[in-house]
């Protein structure tokens, strides 16, 4: 990754002068706070929306459906670090220079730098193809990054041959996303929104993806039957989180000794056992109130909480505020 000036050109690999990649050229060719390039109606319905929050952060989002495949192809360029979200149908692509495809699942993520290669992707018709990618320019010299864990980022692409570090979101990384995704904020207030939603969303990627990782081959007292036994309790807990099995309980179908799994799973997840399972039933309540819309009392005693209220401390304890205020206006 070079210290030149980012661009990024992309072409319709089968008409060169296709309406949709001059209008996406255009618009990344214009530093402009908030920009958005329809799809024309004889290519598909859909959008791709690019938020420059700052000359060292920028936003795309997409979200598009083709009504006969679709084969387009850019090229990057500058010092950047970039970390892309699948949100809608699996996506492959081929490298310029490299054997082999590429490609991401829904509900995956992947860590990349411009190599200044061609990428060629292939839309297939009717598919909807939905994502987010979050573009850190100007890293080696800007300031204004040197507080964000992006050389963590870094090292894992030097590690994966300097292309693509692909890993899964997490429910934590979802919200998030979902919340870049729909900002309802605009102007000044929509700025400092997203800002805030990026780095907090690059510290769980990092927390949740990248060292959560490196823990599983470093912890030293672990061993590989320990942290198989803990990733199994962790599977566990995830399954059944309204009613977990006690931590006796637990120890036992995983082959390890309590304190082994007290221990161990605050070393391996970051919390201690219990507070893991409050944490991931606050997730799955946040999902049900944003996608079901249930009342606060249901989405609660639907994950296990026994009482509304206790719901909401704890609602409050992790987002900074209370559940019917957030939803109230994440709903309006």
């Amino acid at each position: 990754m070079g210290s030149a000036e980012r661009w990024c050109l992309i072409d319709n690999t089968a008409n060169k002068d296709c309406e949709l990649t001059g209008e996406l050229n255009q618009m990344y060719q214009t530093y402009s706070f908030d920009q958005i390039v329809k799809l024309p109606e004889q290519l598909g319905q859909g959008y791709w929306q690019r938020v420059q929050t700052n000359s060292y952060l920028e936003i795309v989002m997409c979200d598009v459906t083709f009504h006969e495949n679709m084969h387009m192809s850019s090229k990057e360029g500058g010092n950047s670090l970039n970390l892309g979200f699948c949100l809608g149908e699996s996506i492959r692509w081929s490298v310029e220079g490299r054997k082999g495809e590429f490609g991401l699942v829904s509900g995956g993520v992947s860590a990349y730098g411009n190599n200044e290669a061609s990428n060629s992707c292939l839309y297939d018709s009717n598919q909807r193809f939905q994502g987010l990618t979050i573009k850190f320019n100007h890293i080696a010299s800007n300031g204004a990054l040197q507080h964000l864990p992006l050389h963590k980022m870094s090292s894992w692409l030097r590690a994966n041959s300097g292309l693509f570090y692909n890993s899964q979101s997490t429910p934590a990384m979802n919200r998030i996303v979902h919340e870049l995704t729909n900002c309802q904020y605009q102007d000044d207030i929509k700025r400092i929104y997203l800002e805030g939603k990026v780095m907090e969303l690059i510290a769980v990627y990092v927390s949740e993806s990248l060292l959560e990782k490196k823990a599983a081959t470093s912890i030293s007292g672990l061993s590989r039957t320990d942290m198989a036994s803990l990733q199994s309790a962790k599977n566990l807990l995830d399954a059944n989180l309204i009613s977990p099995p006690s931590l006796a309980a637990l120890a036992q179908r995983v082959c390890l000794n309590e304190f082994k799994l007290k221990r161990g799973f605050k070393l391996l997840f970051g919390m201690p056992v219990y507070a893991y399972v409050i944490d991931q039933r606050l997730e799955a309540a946040y999902r049900l109130l944003r996608e079901e819309h249930l009342t606060i009392t249901e989405a609660a005693y639907a994950v296990g909480f026994g009482k509304a209220g206790h719901f909401s401390e704890h609602f409050k304890r992790k987002f900074s505020v209370n559940p019917s205020e957030y939803f109230r206006h994440l709903r309006r």
